[in-house]
């Protein structure tokens, strides 16, 4: 079509797009456009839809952009973005600037191919004599009259072609002979394969865009996953994991990990092997890749107590936490309870590091023991990990924003008088005595020396340790103090003997890991901090309602920011041992489930492989389990896409290594002029002036002008800026 007959706005569009400057324009933004896409965490493609997931993600990214995180969640600003920035490849503008550039490929091959194809099937073999003079590649040289005119032509043909030129003699008239020679002809076709590379690449990615598939999920060892809801009309694809394997450093660091799996089309078994994060799987015209790996999963099962039906089986993935001091209580020397206990409350006054973004954090919670007083049990970090306090006080009104000090961390324990009572020379109690209770300045409690007898003993005037007193309120002569060491005979037979103030451990204190200490009625002992993973499941059989599944380790744990995969217990992975996991606790020591009913049903703690029957229900766990995380993709553009590689590799490596050369000669009875033509990058001058001197293999450059193989002087030209000699 004649430019005339172009509309202007049609031909304003056409020349833009045919215009480099226009390319590199629309090349540079799409690659700005990509790094921003690397630089600022993207939603996942699974989540990219979900508008709730959007803002979760966003939410996430606000401590490290700040105030600036909703300018680029809202940009371009006028409209809805569903995420903005941090939602970049679901943006209207990125798939416009890849349309543009696709379009503007398009027209720059449409624009280029006639005259491409000209220059490659007809190039001009003729140009005029006074090209030889402006030609910015050009060389000439001057025969002496030893010289004949043929015998040169025959030479410098003999040259070209030695030089993998194609040699054609366009005229020879009058003595004179014009030469053309052609190298390469067909290197500038290879602009064609670059575009159609870059077309391929960006149509691959289109296509794997709105018409690939990519499933994202979660499968415990020894279960199976669906790709298609129930209902699709396909071939149902299922996905099988029969193993999932980690080793981990002893730091926490994943070492390796990777999962055995199978892949069913119609229910009938079409490929599987060993999966990697970059080993996939390929059956069923999908790429099976391992992308995650969890260690926390337990296996339930309940069933029928009185016919054995199985009713109920289920792997929990447990991905909440909770790290606190694992707690052991015994009465009487029978255990009563040994579990994690839940750090219910944050500390008031903690003081954390800002720069530590994982930095342990202190927690307390309160145990009843009965209608006035309570048992605060608190957490703190220390020097070589966690520190373990407990303290009896009353029950506060609102048991949150304790402080420290409140709770007794780091303070002495009271002091409270150490007694012996004896009666008919039978010891009866030698203990340190807690004055639990007050009157004016004195600090007393009560003994119960028989059913209707009391004896109240204690420090009176707040003089700890010397103003030991006694008095029972139904002997009058009963009354008095004793200096420490001295004993006194009461009326009622019983003999008191004081022998010091001593720390009451029993009302406060500190426990080193496995130490124990009778506190009231109770011993409680200290076994270690630990992380404890749960879930809360709403349909479990048995359960009134939410019900607690939480799995226990029994090892050395740590903070939630220091947690490894190996459940926090710094134990070697026990692949081999009995329970024939590396999601097991440590070898000996069999990890334990945590069933928290609610209502009548309480709690049931179950050994890895132990049952227990209640309610008419029997639960079972069957054992810790690990979960893979699995990334399953379709790519109907991935075939295009390598293809589209593969012809950019080869258009690049022919335009870059293999250029077109052009070389036109006129052999006249005086004179052997060279011009030619090359792309960017190829020094055509010093390859004319080799071409003249005959040094075929030499590629230095040497001072002219100098005596060539033509017998005569010669000179090259560079750009006007050399004459002839």
């Amino acid at each position: 079509m004649r430019r005339d007959t172009w509309p202007d706005p049609a031909w304003w569009i056409w020349r833009r797009l045919t215009s480099v400057k226009w390319a590199i324009g629309l090349i540079l933004a799409a690659a700005l456009f990509s790094a921003v896409g690397v630089l600022i965490p993207q939603v996942p493609p699974q989540l990219a839809d979900i508008p709730e997931q959007v803002e979760e993600h966003i939410e996430l990214q606000r401590p490290t952009w700040g105030w600036f995180t909703d300018v680029l969640a809202e940009f371009p600003w006028f409209y809805e973005t569903n995420g903005g920035v941090f939602n970049l490849y679901k943006q209207p503008y990125w798939y416009a600037v890849v349309a543009l550039v696709a379009l503007a490929i398009s027209i720059c091959t449409v624009s280029r191919a006639p005259p491409i194809w000209r220059t490659v099937r007809r190039p001009p073999k003729r140009v005029g004599a006074a090209y030889f003079d402006r030609a910015r590649h050009r060389a000439s040289a001057s025969l002496n009259g030893d010289d004949d005119p043929q015998s040169t032509r025959e030479r410098l043909i003999g040259r070209l072609r030695a030089s993998r030129y194609r040699v054609e003699e366009v005229a020879s008239d009058d003595g004179e002979t014009l030469l053309f020679a052609d190298r390469y002809g067909w290197a500038q076709l290879a602009t064609f394969v670059t575009h159609l590379a870059l077309l391929l690449l960006l149509g691959a990615t289109l296509v794997t865009k709105f018409a690939g598939e990519e499933y994202q999920f979660w499968v415990a060892e020894g279960e199976s996953h669906i790709l298609f809801p129930p209902g699709d009309d396909r071939a149902q694809v299922q996905i099988i994991v029969d193993d999932a394997v980690a080793q981990f450093a002893d730091d926490g660091q994943a070492l390796d990990f990777r999962s055995i799996v199978r892949v069913a089309e119609a229910g009938r078994e079409v490929g599987g092997g060993e999966v990697t994060v970059n080993g996939p799987v390929h059956a069923a015209g999908y790429r099976v890749h391992q992308a995650a790996y969890w260690e926390h999963g337990a296996e339930l099962r309940v069933f029928d107590h009185g016919s054995g039906q199985l009713l109920y089986a289920e792997t929990h993935f447990l991905d909440q936490q909770i790290v606190g001091p694992r707690v052991r209580v015994e009465r009487s020397g029978i255990s009563v309870s040994e579990e994690v206990i839940s750090l219910q409350h944050r500390v008031a006054d903690e003081t954390l590091d800002p720069d530590q973004e994982n930095a342990p954090i202190s927690g307390y919670t309160l145990i009843p023991l009965d209608g006035i007083r309570s048992l605060a049990l608190t957490m703190v970090p220390g020097h070589d990990g966690f520190e373990f306090w407990y303290r009896v006080m009353p029950t506060p009104d609102d048991p949150s924003g304790m402080t420290l000090a409140e709770l007794g961390v780091g303070q002495d324990p009271p002091l409270g008088p150490r007694i012996r009572l004896e009666s008919e020379g039978a010891e009866l109690v030698e203990a340190v005595v807690s004055l639990d209770q007050s009157e004016g300045t004195a600090r007393l409690t009560a003994l119960l020396l028989s059913e209707t007898e009391t004896l109240w003993i204690g420090f009176r005037d707040g003089e700890i340790g010397e103003g030991f007193f006694y008095y029972s309120a139904s002997h009058e002569a009963d009354r008095g103090e004793l200096p420490t060491g001295g004993s006194v005979q009461l009326s009622n037979g019983f003999r008191l003997s004081y022998e010091g103030a001593e720390p009451d451990t029993s009302r406060q204190g500190t426990l080193a890991v496995g130490e124990t200490r009778s506190v009231g009625a109770i011993d409680l002992t200290w076994l270690g901090a630990e992380s404890v993973f749960f879930e809360i499941a709403s349909d479990l059989p048995g359960s009134s309602g939410d019900a607690l599944v939480a799995l226990e380790r029994f090892g050395e744990a740590r903070t939630a920011g220091q947690f490894n995969a190996l459940g926090g217990e710094g134990v070697e992975l026990a692949i081999g041992a009995s329970n024939r996991t590396s999601a097991g606790g440590q070898v000996g020591r069999p990890s334990r489930l945590v069933l928290g009913l609610g209502g009548d049903a309480g709690r049931i703690e179950l050994d890895e492989g132990q049952e227990i029957a209640q309610g008419g229900l029997r639960y079972q766990f069957a054992g810790p389990r690990e979960f893979t995380g699995l990334n399953v993709r379709r790519d109907p553009g991935g075939t295009a896409f390598w293809i589209g590689i593969g012809l950019g590799i080869v258009g690049m490596s022919t335009t870059f290594f293999a250029p077109r050369r052009r070389i036109w000669a006129r052999v006249s009875a005086d004179r052997v002029q060279l011009a030619g033509q090359a792309g960017h990058g190829v020094d055509m001058t010093s390859e004319l002036e080799r071409l003249l001197s005959g040094e075929q293999n030499k590629r230095r450059f040497r001072p002219w002008p100098r005596r060539g193989l033509f017998g005569g002087d010669y000179a090259q030209r560079d750009d006007g800026r050399r004459n002839d000699a």
